[in-house]
């Protein structure tokens, strides 16, 4: 009966462990099934899409960077993870540590023109040869995110 009790909470444990662990991960995406939380539309550009998992574990899905950041200041979630594709390797970054650029140029869902990039370098380097502003998370955060929003690409309903 003890060695139950004890290969129960083991099992506990790692179920438990793993559980934590996925935060750490962003949700896959499933291209023009799954909807932007924010302003619902299908999301479409895997690249542009970025993400939040909530402290419950629940991933919160966007298909443009500014709808995650309007997401974030409206709602005021509690979050363990955010992530963003950076914008040259199209791979998933974490939000927390990527620097951005907003430039009108860059083409994105809800035509915000944000870029994410996973360094602060990178993200000069790409301002240099393209202009824009580079903004950090905290700037992103503060910043009058509606401002940003250009005409938005055509989406069919």
């Amino acid at each position: 009966m003890k060695y139950r009790y004890i290969l129960l909470m083991a099992v506990l444990v790692i179920f438990l462990s793993g559980c934590s662990s996925s935060a750490s991960e962003p949700a896959v995406i499933k291209q023009n099934r799954d909807s932007c939380d924010n302003c619902n539309m299908g999301i479409i550009e895997l690249e542009s899409a970025a993400q939040l998992i909530l402290k419950s574990g629940k991933p919160v899905l966007f298909d443009d960077i500014g709808c995650m950041i309007q997401y974030i200041q409206t709602e005021n979630p509690e979050y363990d993870a955010a992530f963003v594709h950076d914008y040259l390797s199209r791979e998933w970054i974490s939000f927390e540590s990527s620097s951005f650029i907003q430039n009108g140029h860059i083409e994105s869902p809800m035509s915000y023109g944000i870029a994410a990039f996973e360094s602060l370098e990178k993200a000069e380097e790409y301002q240099k040869k393209h202009g824009g502003i580079v903004l950090l998370k905290e700037d992103l955060l503060k910043a009058d995110i509606k401002s940003f929003k250009g005409e938005g690409m055509k989406h069919s309903h």
